[in-house]
């Protein structure tokens, strides 16, 4: 992590460039959700305050139709924004509610009915800010700034000079506090997430590693683990173009490649004996092997426990446990049927039977690529999942047909 620094601090959030780049978009998740809790809040509030002044037959209830209206509508925006892609958009929607908010802050200050409750005036106008939250803290700098200065400038024009001078000492006041404040909490929320994610990197190499160990240990699978990443990969990005999974995220399939290669890592704790075998299993050794998904989920469990990445840690354990699973409930560790199984577990699955039947292992010589799809499609239904079996083979056809060479072991 860089020195703290002005220019960084201001830019940067006093992590350096480099290491904000790379949680931006965690952070923006997270000024989404505090963003749509304080739009629900403001707008509550506008329309308690509207009534009441609506009650009392005041004057004063311009500002709270506008803050009403303005919350209902960014609420609304950011409800939509659900891509991590958005995060450009959501930058522009923010100096757009500068730039409204500011005609706002003007017409708020030259509303001669205004003129006696500065207060009032300003605490309605300082509502709207939390909404726009920014993850520099020189936009928000200039945000406040600009709006204050909006505001003083019509008030010196339109008011009293007793008037003006309430409205200078609140709306100052407000941009030194506020500054201060958002300065605390939006550099605590980026570090807490930057090491965060420090310690998450730290986890998923360690596990990593660990499955690269296993991999090394097992004489039947060199090279196993990056197959089969490369088979996940190709399947996550057939379902991204499929309308039937148009409710899984970016995030998700990230995150499903990302733990594909902690698949078997429970292996680990299978011994040598058993997991080198030149022949089949007996009942009592297959059992054993056979608990290699339980261990897997389990080590898993164990040694993620960041709170910023629980999908990931969900995604990683869901394919360690499940994923010899069968469709028609056969499988195991718990003999799961159908759309009970995870999803990723469903697309694991497929990646790691092909590229078994594919490879040679000390107990059976590789089977050509037309006999393992065929043995895919006669397991459609039983034994995988039917439509991510169908997208699984036109992969493969996909690959044939574009000529690049399959890699099997």
């Amino acid at each position: 992590m860089e020195r703290w620094g002005f220019k960084s601090f201001l830019f940067y959030c006093g992590i350096g460039k480099e290491a904000y780049t790379s949680v931006r978009p965690l952070i923006w998740e997270r000024n989404k959700r505090t963003v749509r809790i304080t739009a629900l809040l403001s707008g509550s509030m506008a329309g308690v305050f509207f009534v009441i002044n609506l009650i009392r037959k005041s004057d004063v209830l311009f500002p709270y139709i506008f803050l009403f209206f303005g919350s209902l509508l960014i609420l609304s925006v950011w409800l939509l924004i659900r891509n991590r892609k958005a995060i450009a958009l959501s930058q522009i929607l923010c100096y757009a509610e500068m730039a409204i908010t500011c005609v706002y802050a003007s017409l708020l200050s030259s509303t001669e009915s205004n003129y006696a409750v500065p207060a009032t005036s300003v605490i309605v106008f300082i509502a709207l800010l939390p909404q726009s939250i920014d993850d520099r803290p020189v936009r928000m700098y200039l945000f406040m700034t600009a709006e204050s200065v909006f505001y003083l400038f019509f008030s010196y024009f339109k008011k009293s000079p007793e008037v003006f001078s309430l409205d200078l000492i609140n709306t100052v006041t407000f941009c030194v506090i506020g500054m201060i404040l958002y300065s605390v909490i939006c550099s605590r929320n980026v570090r807490e997430i930057y090491q965060s994610i420090r310690v998450e990197n730290i986890q998923r190499n360690t596990v990593s590693t660990l499955a690269t160990v296993v991999e090394e240990r097992d004489e039947n699978t060199g090279g196993h683990i990056q197959r089969t990443v490369d088979y996940v990969e190709k399947l996550a990005e057939r379902m991204k173009t499929d309308e039937r999974y148009a409710g899984c995220t970016s995030s998700f399939y990230r995150n499903v490649v990302l733990a594909a290669p902690m698949h078997d890592i429970g292996k680990i704790k299978i011994p040598d004996a058993i997991l080198n075998k030149p022949a089949k299993l007996d009942p009592d050794e297959y059992e054993l092997m056979k608990k290699h998904a339980a261990y897997g989920a389990d080590i898993i469990d164990r040694t993620m426990s960041s709170k910023e990445e629980q999908e990931y840690h969900a995604v990683a354990f869901n394919i360690a446990r499940y994923h010899h699973e069968r469709y028609d409930g056969t499988g195991y560790p718990e003999g799961l049927k159908g759309e009970e199984i995870p999803l990723e577990a469903r697309i694991m699955a497929l990646a790691d039977v092909y590229d078994a039947l594919v490879s040679d292992r000390v107990y059976k010589k590789a089977f050509p690529e037309e006999e393992a799809e065929r043995i895919i499609r006669e397991g459609i239904g039983t034994q995988f999942d039917p439509e991510l079996g169908e997208l699984f083979l036109a992969v493969l056809k996909d690959e044939k047909e574009s000529g690049k060479p399959e890699t099997a072991g």
